[in-house]
């Protein structure tokens, strides 16, 4: 009886310890279950941070400028300098294939000049050195040459072109100037008052003026003459230096 009250006792102490045992597995699965149901949330929160810190960082990543560095500003600059020089040696090139050729002024030549009157030339050009003057009886200078003619012999245009003076000079007489081509310019004194052209015309070479006569008072003691200058540029030349050579040395030889 005994015994068997012991095997009882056992059996129930057994089974209570069994009962204990699911209890603490029971609790500890709920423990483990609720631990998780806590834990899922934290997770679910972090994954979500995470992913959205992510998707900032590539929203940064691709919103950010990108680096320049110095040596590709240093391309820029060199790619913009030579486009540039470039550009600028284009249009140098069409502005110089553009540019329309400006040709040079021609300067007129002077024409060719003859002897205004028929006779020997009696006194010379002299500007440098003095010469005595019958009429004045002194030594002077003289601006052009006296051509010795018949009196009221014809004078005539020494080469093409326009009368731009007639007057009666107080000292050499009636006058005569006509412009040519090449800045040149003849004057001719000592005339007859009977001139026959008037400012304005133009004359050709061998073209009547006037005649020889004997209005230059300065010169009156000489004879019966032309006296003829010649200015080119406005300076005072020796008129034989243009005439044609020939001419100027049958002048003489008459």
């Amino acid at each position: 009886m005994e015994q068997k009250n012991n095997e009882q006792k056992t059996a129930q102490i057994l089974y209570i310890t069994i009962i204990m045992v699911l209890l603490i597995m029971a609790v500890t699965v709920g423990l483990v279950t609720a631990a998780n149901k806590a834990m899922n949330p934290a997770v679910t929160t972090a994954t979500t941070t995470t992913a959205s810190s992510a998707m900032s960082e590539d929203a940064v990543v691709t919103t950010k400028a990108p680096e320049v560095t110095t040596a590709d500003t240093t391309a820029k600059v060199i790619e913009i300098v030579t486009t540039e020089k470039t550009t600028a040696a284009t249009t140098t090139e069409r502005t110089t294939a553009v540019k329309p050729t400006v040709a040079e002024p021609v300067e007129p030549t002077l024409p060719t000049f003859s002897m205004p009157a028929e006779g020997n030339v009696s006194v010379d050009f002299s500007i440098d050195v003095l010469v005595y003057s019958n009429t004045m009886e002194d030594y002077r200078t003289h601006n052009g040459i006296d051509i010795c003619a018949t009196l009221g012999s014809a004078v005539t245009a020494a080469a093409d072109g326009i009368v731009t003076d007639v007057y009666e000079h107080p000292m050499m007489g009636y006058t005569v100037v006509v412009s040519h081509d090449g800045g040149a310019e003849t004057v001719y004194q000592n005339l007859d008052d009977d001139i026959t052209v008037f400012v304005g015309d133009v004359v050709k070479c061998g073209d009547v003026l006037g005649a020889v006569g004997e209005s230059a008072i300065i010169e009156i003691a000489e004879e019966p003459h032309l006296h003829f200058e010649m200015c080119i540029a406005g300076e005072r030349v020796n008129p034989l230096d243009y005439i044609e050579a020939t001419e100027a040395v049958m002048s003489y030889e008459e």
